[in-house]
């Protein structure tokens, strides 16, 4: 696939872009290009010999965000020092301008003879004396009824392992942060409304095959190799990253030991192990785990909430969790739910109060969030997220500590961020 190349991607933008901005918002620049082949698609008209810069607000070919409830079509780059003698080219450049701070904007993109792309672009919060900023948010478009199947050759020294478990978790927050003046490497993320986990096992040769159509094409996917049991006394792992529809389709997954990680029962990876990820007013913790999981039965009065806030904001009125009745066999406080594979735990929290953005430093945590594999009764394979010694529902069962994987066999973590 032809890349675009970042002196290009510089070149073409500043001599595009023009400089017209709105007070505390900016602008959305980038290209976009078809996702099979990375050629520029060109949705605007051409002047003269120069392609893609004059709008057409009746081609079926857009790009629009939805702002402030409303649909806002991408323009043309701003012509600048484009002429007809120079050997500037405005391919599949559009931008989107006036885009305020700290709003998250939905971003669409349909073309014919393409599937339509459905993202997110957050726009962060300026600093205090600045007034504008420009980020780029390149977009791939890809043909209809386009799918890649992966085959994952898994091996540990150089053998093939059958019966591993490839894992591939969709990443939502993927490209989420964009660069600015220069950095024009980033994707926007397509989102994702089907399943937010894929799973295969290998065969005797080692390959276990992910079918494309189960994957969103133009997203990132964390790919992880596991087994259910230990092999010779040691937990085995190994990860991969694949970008649906654009890698190539065999892919090497070599397993290695992870030191003294739990070998029953572990957090493949969680929507906050790569730090201070702000989750907003919704925001749920989501694990993943090396094999089907269930929530023991009878636990659920367990499960507890608490909220911090480290800067809150005088003029509004700081949220808050629901009250807890102990003793109920439910959970006022927190929602929890196992996905149909019982791969992925999702875990909420239920607000009295609803939580405000202007409230910084914003934290949940959870305690008492109780899994075992599934179907296993054995209460030594117990785990949790949190504690849960003071529950009396986990009487009788040896709890411990869920590990995570993705942080080097250390615990996971239990606590999210909302702003």
């Amino acid at each position: 696939m032809r890349e675009l190349t970042q002196k290009f991607l510089v070149a073409s933008l500043l001599a595009l872009a023009g400089c017209e901005h709105e007070a505390n918002s900016g602008r959305l620049v980038g290209f976009i290009v078809d996702g099979q082949t990375g050629q520029r698609l060109n949705f605007f008209q051409a002047d003269g010999k120069k392609n893609n810069v004059d709008d057409d607000k009746n081609s079926q070919s857009q790009v629009y965000a939805v702002i402030d409830g409303e649909f806002r079509r991408a323009e043309p780059c701003g012509s600048g020092d484009l002429t007809e003698e120079n050997a500037i080219e405005a391919d599949g450049c559009y931008q989107i301008n006036g885009i305020p701070e700290g709003m998250i904007v939905p971003i669409f993109a349909q073309a014919p003879g393409y599937e339509r792309f459905v993202g997110e672009f957050e726009y962060p919060m300026l600093a205090k004396d600045q007034e504008y900023a420009q980020y780029v948010g390149n977009i791939r478009l890809f043909p209809k009824g386009y799918t890649t199947d992966y085959r994952f050759n898994v091996d540990f020294n150089g053998q093939p392992v059958a019966k591993a478990q490839v894992i591939c978790q969709y990443l939502n927050d993927a490209g989420s942060s964009l660069g600015v003046s220069g950095d024009f490497t980033g994707f926007l993320t397509p989102k994702n409304t089907g399943t937010t986990t894929v799973s295969a096992t290998s065969g005797d040769d080692g390959v276990a095959v992910i079918p494309g159509a189960q994957l969103v094409n133009g997203a990132t996917y964390n790919c992880h190799a596991v087994l259910n049991q230990s092999l010779d006394g040691r937990t085995l792992s190994g990860q991969s990253f694949i970008v649906a529809g654009v890698n190539q389709t065999e892919q090497s997954l070599s397993l290695s030991a992870v030191g003294s990680l739990d070998s029953l029962l572990y957090a493949v990876r969680s929507n906050v192990d790569d730090g201070a990820k702000l989750l907003g007013a919704d925001g749920k913790l989501v694990v993943t785990f090396n094999r089907p999981v269930e929530i023991v039965p009878g636990t659920a009065d367990c499960q507890i909430a608490s909220a911090s806030i480290v800067y809150p904001d005088s003029d509004t009125i700081q949220g808050s969790i629901n009250g807890n009745t102990p003793d109920n066999a439910v959970s006022e406080q927190v929602t929890a739910e196992v996905s149909g594979d019982g791969l992925t735990l999702t875990v909420g929290f239920r607000a009295e109060i609803a939580f405000d953005p202007d409230d910084r430093g914003t934290y949940v945590s959870f305690s008492g969030i109780v899994v075992r594999p599934r179907g296993i009764t054995d209460s030594r394979q117990v785990r949790a997220i949190g504690a849960a010694t003071s529950c009396p529902a986990v009487a009788g069962y040896d709890v411990m500590d869920l590990q995570n994987l993705r942080v080097g066999g250390g615990y996971q973590s239990n606590t999210i961020q909302l702003f």
